[in-house]
């Protein structure tokens, strides 16, 4: 069987801001910020698409039952290269194409019996199947690692993934170069054929930009911080509501329960909450300013006690 054209080449530059370029096998492109090919990959569609369809694909491949040989092989690949595809998601259909396509050149040059070509492909989607639940592992570990709330295992593998990507680092961190030469420009890009090598390139650009893969507090989603590295909750639609982001609602619900729990916080919270609503009745009421002037102090006086006390603590929330 020989190789069919396959995966992805991506160009890439040190610029702030800068989106990398990725480049399919029919001469077209598109742009993807760091993160953005991993987190086409993570979605669910996505995995569905690439495990679960690709399954029941091979077990609905009109010649399933032929005997297998190089032309049957190439022919049952082509008909899959066909059927797995998503115009919505460009990076998960090139990198399934390019993973199945080299499990099965490994896969045939091993000697091995098949009853039928379809034997053949179950044998693929087995070994190709590990790779798609490596990738998975590797994902939940660096992230629940980044969070602070990876167990043993987790530890492990993050260790294990972020030691190996350590050695790619350099690689994948440096602009690719560009050269003009009598009017014609040629530009290096770095290819990508598996969905480990994808992840280990967007590990590389997220530590170098110090975005950090985490999972959100609130609602269990993967997230990359976009400002602050200890961030703890996404800017995605909440599960309690849709109309505000984890972001807001997490913050608030945390802060709710620490109310609850801490004596410090519970005071702050009641004393300025009666200040507040004292100096908004003044005002709607026509008092005079001397006298609304009053409350404000007291709320400021307030605030200044608050943080004393929560500082003396050594009391500090990222969100």
């Amino acid at each position: 069987m020989h190789e069919i054209e396959s995966g992805i080449r991506v160009y890439f530059e040190n610029k702030k801001e800068f989106r990398n370029v990725v480049f399919f096998p029919d001469n077209t492109y598109t742009y993807y910020p760091t993160g953005g090919m991993l987190f086409e990959l993570i979605r669910d569609d996505a995995i569905y698409m690439v495990t679960t369809k690709v399954e029941n694909m091979i077990k609905s491949f009109p010649d399933y039952n032929a005997e297998a040989s190089k032309e049957s092989v190439t022919n049952g690949f082509k008909w899959l290269y066909g059927t797995i595809e998503d115009e919505e998601l460009p990076i998960a259909t090139e990198l399934f194409r390019g993973c199945f396509n080299e499990v099965i050149l490994d896969v045939a040059d091993r000697s091995g019996s098949y009853e039928c070509v379809g034997d053949f492909f179950v044998k693929c989607y087995k070994e190709y199947l590990s790779n798609i639940e490596a990738f998975s592992v590797y994902v939940d570990a660096i992230a629940a690692y980044n969070s602070g709330i990876d167990d043993e295992f987790q530890d492990e593998m993050a260790n294990d993934f972020m030691s190996s990507a350590e050695e790619l680092y350099d690689l994948y961190t440096r602009k690719c170069s560009v050269r003009h030469k009598n009017g014609t420009v040629t530009v290096d890009t770095v290819q990508m054929k598996n969905f480990l090598q994808v992840l280990t390139f967007e590990y590389c650009r997220m530590k170098k930009e110090n975005k950090p893969l985490k999972i959100c507090e609130n609602c269990g989603r993967y997230f990359i911080p976009q400002k602050r590295s200890d961030t703890i909750y996404c800017p995605a639609p909440s599960p309690q509501n849709p109309d505000k982001p984890c972001s807001e609602v997490g913050a608030n619900f945390r802060q709710t329960v620490k109310r609850r729990n801490d004596p410090v916080e519970r005071e702050y919270h009641t004393n300025s909450c009666r200040l507040q609503n004292m100096v908004r009745r003044l005002t709607e009421t026509g008092a005079s300013e001397d006298h609304i002037a009053k409350y404000k102090n007291d709320l400021q006086q307030e605030k200044k006690k608050y943080l004393s006390d929560k500082y003396a603590d050594g009391g500090n929330d990222n969100e």
